[in-house]
Parts: structure tokens; sequence; C-alpha cells
């Protein structure tokens, strides 16, 4: 009886170092990307390269990580009020959350060009165009937070001629939720000559998306 209990006992130890070890050599890092046609890798040609998710990807995976990049609510016309009731409605994204090691937000210029397209071009209406995507965005991240407790990135906007002052504000609520790293691209890709295929371009050049990663990582750096 004793030697089947050891037995028994040796089996049990050995299929809990098996499962510690395979769980820990399989173990992936996930990047949850979620954001509008930036987080895409749109250049303004509108051909899909690199963008700053896939250059994060490619550092980490140099530095020896498995790492799984998750574009799933990464679209063209996502906005913050869409991607708040789709993590409400669905348990899907609600897992995803918990599962993700570190969540890249770009979100809030759909939700502004939107807006400005729907309302008359005065002050008092893009006012309130404003405060409801800064009260959208304050429930976003505390919805993401009731599922996730890692870092949450959250990507800026950068100068545009014709709605530029607008950018600003934009950029002042994304930078100002608690609990957020926020990356500054509006002074990042000041120089349009090197981040731009042309001045009137909307969307960077590769070299603008890889400079956004190099961001994400001294960012992750710094708060790890």
């Amino acid at each position: 009886m004793n030697k089947i209990i050891k037995l028994i006992s040796l089996i049990v130890l050995s299929l809990s170092v098996y499962i510690i070890y395979n769980n820990t050599c399989n173990s992936y890092y996930v990047i949850t990307n979620i954001g509008d046609k930036l987080s895409t890798g749109t250049t303004s040609y509108g051909i899909k390269e690199k963008g700053y998710a896939e250059y994060y990807k490619d550092y980490l995976e140099q530095e020896n990580q498995k790492v799984k990049l998750d574009n799933t609510y990464s679209t063209n016309n996502q906005t913050i009020s869409n991607m708040l009731q789709l993590i409400k409605d669905n348990p899907t994204i609600k897992k995803k959350l918990i599962d993700s090691n570190i969540i890249i937000l770009t979100l809030g210029y759909n939700d502004l060009i939107y807006g400005l397209c729907t309302e008359e071009n005065n002050k008092n209406e893009t006012k309130k165009i404003l405060k409801e995507i800064d009260n959208n965005y304050k429930e976003l991240i505390k919805e993401i937070k009731k599922y996730y407790h890692n870092e949450i990135i959250v990507i800026g906007y950068y100068e545009n001629n014709n709605i530029n002052n607008n950018i600003i504000e934009l950029n002042k609520i994304l930078k100002n939720e608690k609990g957020i790293h926020y990356i500054d691209t509006y002074s990042l890709l000041k120089n349009k000559d090197n981040y731009f295929d042309n001045y009137n371009s909307y969307y960077p050049n590769s070299r603008g998306y890889y400079e956004i990663s190099k961001k994400i990582i001294s960012k992750t750096l710094e708060i790890s």
C-alpha cells in the first residue's frame, strides 16, 4: 500500500512540475491594441503597413518574449462611445481584457470628427462635443479597469491644420485621465517632412509609426 501511495504521490508531483513548466514556457505577453484608423498602421495613401503595435511586438520578440498581438478592436471607425458599449455588452471582450498584459488605446478622433460633422460649427457646440468625449472617455477607462489591472498606454493625436485647436483640447482630455500613461505624438511628430508623406497627409508614414513605437517602449520600461 505504501508503495502505491508513493507512486501516486510521485505521479502527482511530476504532473504538477510539468504543468507549471508548460505554462511558464508557453506563456505569451498579450498586447491588446484598441483604436481607430491610426492604430491600424494605415499611411496617407491608405496602405496598411506596420503600425506602432507591430513595431512594439517586434521589439518584445527581439527580447526573446513570446508575444500575441490582438488587433480585433482596432478598426477604421472605432470610437470611444462604441468601444464602451462593446465592453459593457460583450463577455468575450471582458475575457480579453482580463488576459491582456498591456493595452494600447488610441481613441477620440472619430468621436470628435463625427460630432463636428453633425453639429453646427460654433464654440458652444464644440464644447458640448468635447464634454461628451470627456465623459465617455472617463467611463471607458473605468469600465476597462473593472477587468484589467495592468498598464494602459494612451496614444495622443498630432497636428491637424483644419481642426488643430480641437485636437489640442482632445489631447488634454486624453492626457489628464488618471491611471493611464500618455504618449504625446503632437510634439513627437511635429516635423511633418520626416514623419508624413506630404504636408497634407493625416496618417504618418512608416517612420512616424516607428517613432511612436519607440515612445511606447520607453514608457513601458519607465513604468516596469
